[in-house]
């Protein structure tokens, strides 16, 4: 099956189990049901987002967006990550409620959803889980999916808890439970967009690294104004100054299509742009020499 297929069909069985969910932790008044509902939103809106992108991962730049539309996932995973942290906050507030004053639920419509649930997550584990070994974007998913079957555990314990021993409490410490994957999943999408829009170095990648392994080439005598961002995930970018002293022109192509190739295959960044200097250039837009000396620490 392609690689798009296997996520929209992800897509449509994370949509439908969510919205059975929902409809469920309303009908059986099930906080841990409503807040297992909220970490599903999370997966179906990842995997939106996997679908989403593979299909606009060949949309060329424009006039208008000269990089492409990589930040768009960006952005929206961070006003996701944000949505997720005001849900979270009010499943915290009604469980503390209902742990001074216990409402009573219905266990049947629980135990039914939690059973579903786990039968969904693993069945789109598993078509995610044949390309997650080469491809970042469904390898997300593909782990977000997983870290959702542990929501669906909590859910059932809280179920047959509250069917064969009447404990009310362990709906709302159930909901606690899921809170606390929800606020770590959303924290740690909201690092990782709040670094790219900051324009930080990828994950996994090492500025003074990078510097070294240029440096190393032969014919590479300094380099300056290194930076290394990401226009969006698995999109890392890299400018800087090389000083070559007299290469000529055709010396310095080959060198640079040299340091390309490298930079490609052990950094895996493909988007690289050289500016090569016979000596330290000087003013407000170059850092000059001392910093070349930094990055090759």
């Amino acid at each position: 099956m392609a690689r798009e297929h296997r996520l929209l069909w992800a897509l449509v069985l994370g949509i439908t189990l969510f919205v059975a969910e929902l409809s469920l932790a309303f009908l059986s008044r099930s906080l841990a049901l409503l807040a297992d509902s909220g970490h599903l939103f999370l997966d179906v809106f990842a995997l939106g987002l996997a679908f989403w992108a593979s299909l606009i991962s060949g949309r060329k730049p424009d006039q208008r967006y000269t990089y492409g539309y990589h930040r768009a996932e960006v952005l929206a995973a961070a006003l996701n990550a944000f949505l997720l942290y005001v849900l979270a906050g009010f499943v915290v507030y009604e469980a503390l409620e209902r742990l001074r004053s216990p409402v009573s639920v219905l266990p049947r419509p629980m135990l039914a959803m939690a059973v579903a649930g786990l039968f969904g997550n693993f069945l789109t584990a598993w078509l995610l889980g044949s390309h997650g070994k080469h491809d970042l974007n469904m390898r997300a998913a593909f782990l977000h999916v997983l870290g959702d079957a542990l929501g669906s555990v909590a859910v059932l314990v809280a179920a047959l808890a509250t069917m064969f021993f009447g404990a009310a409490w362990v709906d709302p410490a159930a909901s606690l439970l899921i809170s606390g994957i929800i606020l770590f999943g959303a924290s740690r999408v909201l690092r990782q967009a709040l670094k790219v829009l900051a324009e930080g170095v990828p994950e996994g990648l090492s500025l003074a690294e990078i510097a070294a392994a240029i440096t190393s080439f032969p014919g590479v005598r300094e380099v300056h104004d290194l930076h290394v961002w990401s226009i969006g995930p698995r999109f890392p970018v890299l400018t800087a100054h090389l000083v070559v002293g007299d290469l000529s022109l055709r010396e310095a192509e080959a060198l640079g299509q040299s340091l390309r190739k490298m930079l490609r295959e052990r950094f895996g960044i493909e988007h690289v742009t050289f500016q090569m200097e016979g000596g330290a250039c000087s003013g407000p837009s170059c850092n000059g020499p001392s910093e070349g000396k930094k990055c090759a620490r």
